[in-house]
């Protein structure tokens, strides 16, 4: 029965199987391939090197990018057997749960027994963010598995990737060459804006070139319109909550803000109240002290030797009275 190989039998593999590994890319069941230094913009056909100059790549939103391994690998039979006698190996290479957590879309593909050379991959950004990659981080997993005696297949790889490195492009052959036009099925509408920018992108140069720029404008532009739907979905989520807070304060005919004006208001004439209530308190109590003092000599010298002070300590006392009555009662919750 096929076994898949542990962190201990990765490490054993590196050099022969795995070339220009690394054992801290090893994991309990799979070891992590590095981005290596080959690959082309798919939308913009444009291959690119990393290493000296240019030390990574970026990937604007809804781009894809092929992409190959630091490492490469060695399947074949006269490798593998010196380490596990009349076995094979096949793998699986997925992505790490880093990249599809950023909105990168890569598929899980296979390494068939007998294959050597490097790994080509696709990676798309489906996210609204540009997304950045390094020369050599750590972006896709191989997961090996050692096949048994039974399992081994009689025919090892042989297609027209063997012995391939660096990046590759896809050796697809196609459809044949000589097809009309009216025995191609495509999925947009004639007439329609998607049929026009069609039928531009095959007139040639340079309208090819203003095709797809245009293509990529809107699809940036669908992009923005779903971005701008879920704001608005989250505001009418918002209105509701308020709604619902204002039936629940027991008061369904007013708004949110229509409450918050209503209690202004109230708080407002309350504190003028107190103002007048405290204003003509001490009116009346300077009244009844002027009448006192006329009325009376002795006060009325008193007042004349001692005024200087006396003034000025019963404007404080006033005011701070005043004060103390415009505050009320403290709220208690």
């Amino acid at each position: 029965m096929a076994t898949i190989l542990n962190d201990a039998e990765l490490v054993k593999v590196i050099g022969t199987v795995i070339r220009d590994g690394d054992p801290s890319c090893v994991r309990p069941n799979s070891y992590i391939l590095r981005l290596g230094p080959n690959g082309e913009f798919l939308n913009a056909g444009k291959l690119f090197t990393l290493g000296d100059a240019k030390k990574g790549i970026r990937i604007p939103p809804g781009h894809s990018v092929g992409l190959t391994a630091l490492e490469t690998v060695d399947f074949r039979p006269t490798t593998v057997q010196k380490l596990y006698p009349d076995c094979a190996l096949h793998a699986f290479i997925s992505p790490t749960t880093d990249l599809s957590q950023e909105g990168i879309v890569a598929p899980t593909t296979q390494v068939d027994a007998g294959y050597t050379g490097t790994l080509n991959w696709t990676i798309t950004n489906t996210s609204s963010e540009e997304r950045r990659f390094i020369y050599r981080e750590r972006l896709f997993r191989l997961t090996i598995l050692r096949l048994e005696q039974g399992e081994v297949p009689l025919k090892y790889y042989e297609g027209d990737y063997q012995g391939q490195t660096g990046y590759v492009r896809s050796a697809r052959k196609g459809a044949p060459v000589g097809m009309r036009e009216s025995e191609w099925e495509d999925s947009v509408v004639e007439g329609g804006p998607a049929a026009l920018l069609d039928k531009l992108m095959k007139s040639g140069f340079p309208w090819h070139a203003l095709g797809q720029r245009l293509k990529t404008v809107d699809d940036q532009m669908k992009m923005v319109s779903e971005e701008y739907a879920a704001i608005d979905d989250s505001l009418r989520k918002l209105r509701l909550e308020v709604d619902s807070l204002s039936r629940q304060s027991g008061d369904v005919t007013k708004s949110l803000p229509q409450m918050i004006r209503s209690t202004l208001s109230e708080q407002t004439t309350a504190l003028q109240n107190r103002w007048l209530v405290s204003s003509a308190s001490m009116l009346l109590a300077l009244l009844g002290l002027i009448i006192g003092v006329t009325g009376s000599k002795a006060a009325s010298d008193f007042l004349k030797g001692n005024g200087w002070w006396i003034g000025p300590v019963l404007i404080v006392i006033g005011v701070l009275a005043m004060i103390i009555i415009t505050r009320g009662p403290k709220n208690r919750g």
